[in-house]
């Protein structure tokens, strides 16, 4: 057979996909250019799609390695001494080579950049003149001539081996198998470096994946990782790979010296581009996750590069595979491979501009958080909301930014993020990045600091560290007093009075929330004031003032409305909605509970989802409805308060779960879930409000008939030796068996799922991590979490491995 195909040492690994696909493609063009940035497995792909194709070529396969070809009118030549075995210098246009191509003729040029005005000229002479040839292009940018198919490559699927965790059972199977391209092609090159690498022992899958998702599935880079295996732990290589790129280093004699290391392929591509175009990649890996255009030219534009230019530049930067073109709903986002922006981060540090760049990023996005302040508490809060998660990854790189150079203005960022964070549930990084800030307080302005200390207070509030919350706002108080900052004050009195609230001081609470109330009333702050009548409401509710609720709360509904605020309206809505159930208006608790969840998920607003969905779990029990509609509602109202750290209203759905499903189906769970919930309210010093206790009463009644005294304290007694989460994952599994019996969850409708979430289940379902789903989305691991959380809860799915079986039967998935 005629041609000149290399030999492969080793085997391709994860591209049966891409292959299938292209060997479709390559009967459709003449032309079919493979790009992708350095060490995207081009090369290795294209021989393969080429030995896959040859025998339906009779002229043969002709492999061109161009790599070492540096003028473009060579290129003729290299073609002809190839194919030809001759040289053409006496006559060295392409006509001639055309001329004497042999017929049917599959022609693949590999590593086309550093020639491609020689490979373009090329292409488009020969398939003038020879009908009956193909072409197929390895390159870092397209060739730019007529006809050309461009496949961009991507890095190989970076998931672990569907269906384990690290919970599984050894059962001597290869690690290897099931897995995505990405982790497979690992173990397999780390198998060949070392006899003794074991893919099956604890914690190696799981930090292969972490390694693999990093590197955004790039072969070149994972073979590098996997080299390194005989002298570092995978867990190592996991660990320096985030900081130093000096890890990815090949020590094969054989191999091209660019394919020794990351830096070394990279510095290939960078050597091609103009100055002004390295300036602009360079200042581009200050961002992180995506960016848009405008972001773009706001922080990288000045200094030899005109804002009027960043957009060819960018164009060229996408042209050579190193930027990456994002799709997105309202216009296209850019982002870089983690690989090459560790490499143009480097470059851009080499210099005087980082900290000059690195300014501008946090000031743009310093200003896009001041904009946004006001707009997520208005009518347009859902949209703000969507683009502080777009931005999310890059606001925190500002806020680390600001929090080394410029602490007061960090201060300022993390107060701005604080409704963000709050809405979607971003509880642990808000108490993280406020406590850092405390931890310098010394070195914030006086009015900062102030506010700091009020939403550090409220964060640790939230997520019932009482004492704490009450240290952070009563200093908050102390400070406010001597600046005169009336707002702060009010906030902080609302916060202390939300303490006394879920510790059952019914009468404090009052107190405090009525003098917050006065003082928005002299600011004429109507948000604040409807705000603290709903606070007012809540109270009353709780400790079983039903009238003064209503009255209260249905005068922050009505201000909320007129003011656009979305996120308050529910809560509001919330707060009439259990009015309306504890005096047993079930219709009009129901259609009050639904609004509020309605605008609570549209928002993505986590709190206000699970207190929803919990009330509107108790309005289902006491409508006589069968237990399993009213379960996985309690089920995934439980798993949001967990995923919060809100302890206080966990465990008050914990009691629902008890009463309402274990008693009647487990006792013995039931007794050991009550414990549990009382041993956290005495932790808290909550009690359980009046409104709730009836039916906590009802259910220790019930257990009192059904398991005698010795049974009741033995069950007791287990519970004191269990951990919370122990508790929570008992409930979650026991409403999962009922749920399971009763055949509720395959047989009902399928769930409401969001588009992003539709996105985050097929990735799922397909064995990513959170980090690799924030990667492939371009989302940050947090947000994946919450989805992923989210359609757990919406399935009814307790581990990752049943929502596949689950989403296949509901037909949620696309057909593969």
């Amino acid at each position: 057979m005629l041609g000149n195909l290399p030999v492969q040492l080793t085997r391709l690994v994860g591209r049966d996909d891409a292959l299938a696909e292209l060997r479709s493609l390559v009967w459709r063009t003449r032309v079919l250019t493979m790009c992708g940035p350095g060490g995207a497995g081009k090369t290795r792909l294209g021989i393969a799609l080429a030995e896959a194709i040859r025998p339906d070529f009779v002229g043969g396969a002709w492999w061109i390695d161009l790599s070492t070809t540096l003028e473009p009118g060579l290129v003729t030549q290299v073609v002809a001494a190839t194919i030809l075995d001759r040289d053409l210098s006496g006559d060295p246009v392409p006509a001639a080579l055309a001329r004497k191509l042999p017929e049917s003729t599959l022609l693949i040029l590999d590593n086309c950049e550093q020639v491609i005005d020689g490979c373009a000229e090329l292409v488009v002479a020969l398939l003038e003149r020879s009908p009956s040839l193909r072409v197929i292009a390895t390159s870092r940018q397209p060739l730019g001539v007529p006809g050309e198919q461009v496949w961009r490559v991507p890095g190989l699927a970076t998931g672990q081996p569907s269906g384990r965790d690290d919970h599984r059972e050894t059962d001597g199977t290869d690690g290897a198998a099931g897995a995505d391209g990405a982790v497979a092609l690992f173990i397999e090159r780390a198998r060949e470096a070392s006899t003794a690498f074991d893919p099956d022992a604890p914690g190696v899958l799981e930090n292969v994946g972490r390694i693999c998702q990093w590197l955004d599935g790039m072969p070149l880079a994972i073979e590098l990782a996997a080299a390194r295996v005989p002298v570092l732990s995978v867990g190592q290589i996991a660990q320096r790979i985030e900081r130093d790129s000096n890890v990815l280093r090949h020590t094969a004699r054989t191999a091209p010296e660019r394919h020794r290391t990351m830096d070394a392929m990279l510095d290939w591509s960078h050597r091609m581009l103009e100055p002004a175009e390295q300036r602009l990649f360079r200042r581009l890996s200050v961002f992180r996750g995506s960016f848009s255009l405008a972001a773009a030219e706001r922080v990288c534009a000045g200094y030899q590069l005109d804002i009027a230019e960043v957009l060819d530049l960018l164009a060229v930067l996408i042209d050579r595979s190193l930027v990456q073109v994002v799709d997105h709903a309202e216009e296209p986002r850019y982002r870089l491979l983690a690989t090459v922006r560790q490499y143009a981060a480097a470059r851009l540090w080499d210099g005087p501009e980082g900290p000059t760049v690195h300014s501008r990023h946090a000031e743009y996005f310093l200003d896009l958080a001041a904009a946004a302040r006001t707009g997520v508490d208005g009518p347009h809060q859902s949209r703000w909301l969507e683009r502080l998660e777009l931005e999310h990854d890059n606001l925190e790189a500002a806020l680390q930014w600001l929090s080394e150079e410029s602490i007061d203005d960090g201060a300022r960022l993390a107060r701005l993020l604080w409704p963000f964070w709050y809405q979607r549930g971003y509880y642990q990084e808000a108490r993280t990045r406020f406590e850092q800030l405390l931890s310098r307080a010394g070195e914030i302005s006086p009015a900062r600091r102030a506010r700091v200390l009020v939403s550090a207070g409220e964060v640790a509030f939230l997520q019932c560290d009482y004492g704490v919350a009450s240290e952070h706002l009563t200093a908050a108080l102390d400070a406010v007093s001597e600046l005169g900052d009336q707002r702060a004050t009010a906030t902080a009195l609302q916060r202390l009075g939300s303490i006394a609230r879920e510790q059952a001081r019914y009468d404090e609470a009052r107190d405090l929330h009525e003098r917050s109330l006065a003082i928005w009333q002299e600011l004429g702050d109507e948000d604040g004031i409807a705000a603290s009548h709903d606070y007012l409401g809540f109270v009353a509710w709780l400790s079983g003032d039903g009238q003064g609720a209503e009255e209260h709360c249905g005068e922050a509904l009505e201000a909320f409305r007129r003011t656009g605020n979305l996120r308050a309206t529910a809560t509001a809505l919330i707060n009439l909605g259990a009015c309306a159930l504890y005096r047993d208006d079930l219709t009009l608790a129901r259609e009050r509970l639904e609004q509020a969840l309605a605008s609570a998920r549209q928002l993505g607003f986590q709190e206000a989802i699970a207190w929803a969905v919990h009330e509107l779990a108790i309005v289902t029990r006491r409508e006589r409805r069968p237990a399993g509609e009213y379960a996985p509602m309690l089920r995934e109202a439980l798993l949001v308060h967990q995923q919060l750290g809100d302890r206080w209203r966990l465990t008050s759905v914990l009691e629902e779960i008890a009463g309402a499903v274990l008693v009647r189906h487990d006792p013995t769970l039931a007794a050991e879930v009550l414990a549990a919930a009382e041993a956290v309210r005495d932790q808290l010093g909550a009690p359980i409000p009046p409104a709730e206790a009836p039916d906590r009463d009802s259910a220790l009644e019930q257990l009192a008939r059904k398991l005698n005294a010795a049974k009741l304290e033995a069950a007791r007694a287990a519970a004191r030796t269990h951990t919370l989460e122990f508790a929570i994952d008992q409930a979650v599994e026991a409403i999962d068996d009922l749920d399971a019996a009763a055949g509720t969850r395959e047989d009902s409708a399928a769930p409401d799922l969001t588009a992003r979430e539709l996105a985050v289940l097929e990735l799922l379902v397909q064995g990513h991590t959170n980090r690799e789903i924030a990667s492939m989305l371009y989302i940050s691991p947090s947000t994946a979490g919450v989805h992923v959380s989210n359609i757990l809860r919406k399935l009814g799915a307790k581990r990752r491995v049943d929502a596949a079986g689950i989403a296949h039967r509901m037909g949620l998935l696309r057909p593969s």
